[in-house]
This record gives structure tokens, C-alpha cells and sequence, in this order.
């Protein structure tokens, strides 16, 4: 092997071990930014999750808030907590009644939302309990119902363009309570009212808490004329607004009490969630002219709050179709 050989079989080998180093070095390198730098990514997508998780938090929030003040009879919302995760999160929000002047606890309404903001509610938790049954199903409408959280008589309501066969009285029954007993009673009205129009001779010593609109389709009125079928107050089919005098004060508006409830059907068509139930009370609401203006807006029932004592005043008003019990307590 002459000179040039053994030289040109150095330079190979020689290039050989400089490539190998260089990949060891390099994979060496690899490895290294890999290990700074993932977990560095890593927090930053867990960090970016966990901000998406808790604005989305917010804003669901903020919709079964605003959906709560048109749809729950009677039901305010206390305080809201959430725990988040990478995907979402859980939500629990207290809720309690106004009864008189004494907030009475109510059951909580819990669910999930997803990275997107989409709320599901748990419906399966709590809902009504029915102890007697009928073969009728007209007849399975007037039953009494209990709130599977609370115990208490859950109210049913009676739409004025369907004809009953039965009309519950419960303002009949105030006097087998004592005199310190409050009492919640939702009222059916024997035809639509203006706010205005229904207040004027509403009495005056009467609390009224909430006001059940008229917001049903001519399809949903036909399916119910069918079985003669009542409203239970916790039926994903009631709508209305809370009274202003019934709220704390920190939530009380300077707004008119109509005009707060228009706002949050508007408010609420622009979110994700509730969307089928905001369009079917918009579409039931709207004029002519295809707008929701105040004037669109009927009031078909109420519920009241007070003393046996109090209540009584609305014994043999002509306007009230039908009564029946709520939440009734003794306190003292």
C-alpha cells in the first residue's frame, strides 16, 4: 500500500469518527432542547387550558344567570362555584326562594361545560316527584309534585287559551294555616294582561315575586290542549321575569321589569347555550313587524309570596283562573 493509500483510508476513518461525534453531539443537543423545552410548552398549553377553562367558566356562568331571571319561578342565585380541567370543568350554583321577606334555600343547579363554553346540565339530579298516579294523563297533569331536593310542593300553572276540566284553588285552602305561616302560591290569570293593566288590580299589600309570560308557540298550545297538560314551575317551558321589589337590592334596576327581560332574551341569542329555548320564546313573543318590543310582552299568571293572612286578599278575584301551593313554611 503506498503513501496516497494509507492517507486516503486516514481521511475516511478520520471522517468517519468526525461524523459520529457530530450526530452524537448533535442528538446530545436534541435531547437537551427537548427536555428545556417541553415542559416548557407544556405549561404554557396547560396555562393557555386552564385560562380558556376559566373564561369559558365565566361566561357559562354568566348565561344561566341571565337564563335563570327569565325562566325559574321564584328562583334567585346565590353564589356560583367551578371546578376547571384541561377540557372544561364542573359548575354548581346555590340557589334559593323569596319567601316574604326570607330567602329559602332551593335546589342547586349543577352541570358540565366543555373547552367551548357549552354548559350541560345535570336534569336527572333532582327534578319533581310524584306520589299519587293516574291512568288518565288529564288527570296525571293536576297531581301534586314534590321538589326531589327540598321536599316542598312544586306550583303548577294553567295556560288562559286552554280549557281545563279541573282548576286547582289552593287561595280556598289559606285558612287551615296559622297566622305566621308563610306561603308561596302560583296564580293562572283567566286571560293575557298588560304588566301595567294586571298590577292596577292586583291588591296592593300583595307580594308578587315573579310574572309568568305568555311565551308558547301555537304548536306547543296545541300539543298541550291535547292532554289538557299544566305547567310544573320547574318545566323547561315557563318563562317570565322576577318583580323588582322581590330581589335583593344590590340586583334591583333602574330599568322597567320588562325591558330587563327583553334585554336578556337579547343578551342571550348571542350565546351558545339555550339557544332552542331563547328562539322558541322569541319566536313566540314577536310582533308583525318582527321585532320584540314591550308591547309584545303578556302576562298570563304570577306567583305571590306572604303570610295566610296576607294572601286571603286574593280570595274570589275573578281574574284568577286557578291557584296552587309552593313552598310553605312555619317559620317563626
Amino acid at each position: 500500500m503506498n503513501k496516497n493509500q494509507n492517507s486516503f483510508l486516514f481521511d475516511e476513518n478520520q471522517a468517519k469518527k468526525i461524523m459520529r461525534k457530530a450526530k452524537f453531539w448533535s442528538t446530545i443537543k436534541i435531547i437537551g432542547i427537548t427536555i428545556i423545552v417541553t415542559p416548557i410548552v407544556l405549561v404554557i398549553l396547560l396555562y393557555s387550558f386552564s385560562q380558556l377553562s376559566s373564561y369559558n367558566a365565566h361566561k357559562t356562568m354568566d348565561d344561566i344567570v341571565q337564563f335563570n331571571k327569565i325562566s325559574a319561578p321564584n328562583v334567585h342565585i346565590s353564589n356560583q362555584t367551578y371546578n376547571p380541567n384541561w377540557l372544561g370543568g364542573e359548575i354548581q350554583i346555590k340557589t334559593y326562594k323569596v319567601l316574604g321577606n326570607r330567602p329559602y334555600i332551593w335546589e342547586p343547579i349543577e352541570g358540565s361545560y366543555n373547552l367551548f363554553g357549552t354548559f350541560t346540565r345535570n336534569y336527572g339530579l333532582y327534578g319533581s316527584i310524584q306520589l299519587d298516579g293516574s291512568e288518565s294523563l288529564i288527570e296525571s297533569h293536576q297531581l301534586e309534585r314534590f321538589n326531589a331536593y327540598t321536599g316542598d310542593r312544586e306550583m303548577l300553572f294553567y295556560h288562559p287559551e286552554i280549557s281545563y276540566d279541573i282548576y286547582k284553588d289552593s287561595l280556598s285552602e289559606l285558612n287551615q294555616f296559622e297566622e305566621n305561616t308563610l306561603v308561596e302560591i302560583g296564580l293562572s290569570f283567566n286571560q293575557a294582561y298588560n304588566l301595567d293593566e294586571i298590577k292596577s288590580i292586583l291588591p296592593p299589600n300583595v307580594q308578587v315575586v315573579w310574572w309568568w309570560v305568555d311565551a308558547y308557540t301555537n304548536e306547543r298550545l296545541d300539543f298541550m290542549r291535547q292532554a289538557q297538560g299544566t305547567i310544573q314551575s320547574d318545566s323547561p317551558f315557563i318563562y317570565g321575569f322576577h318583580s323588582e321589589q322581590s330581589k335583593p337590592k344590590a340586583q334591583q334596576s333602574q330599568n322597567d321589569e320588562i325591558g330587563s327581560f327583553i334585554g336578556n332574551i337579547e343578551g342571550l341569542r348571542e350565546s351558545k347555550n339555550f339557544e332552542w329555548e331563547i328562539d322558541q320564546v322569541y319566536q313566540s313573543l314577536i310582533g308583525e313587524n318582527g321585532t320584540l318590543d314591550k308591547s309584545d310582552v303578556k302576562i298570563i299568571g304570577a306567583v305571590v309570596t306572604g303570610t295566610s293572612e296576607q294572601l286571603e286578599l286574593l280570595q274570589g278575584q275573578t281574574y284568577i283562573k286557578a291557584s296552587t301551593f309552593g313552598v310553605i313554611s312555619d317559620w317563626k
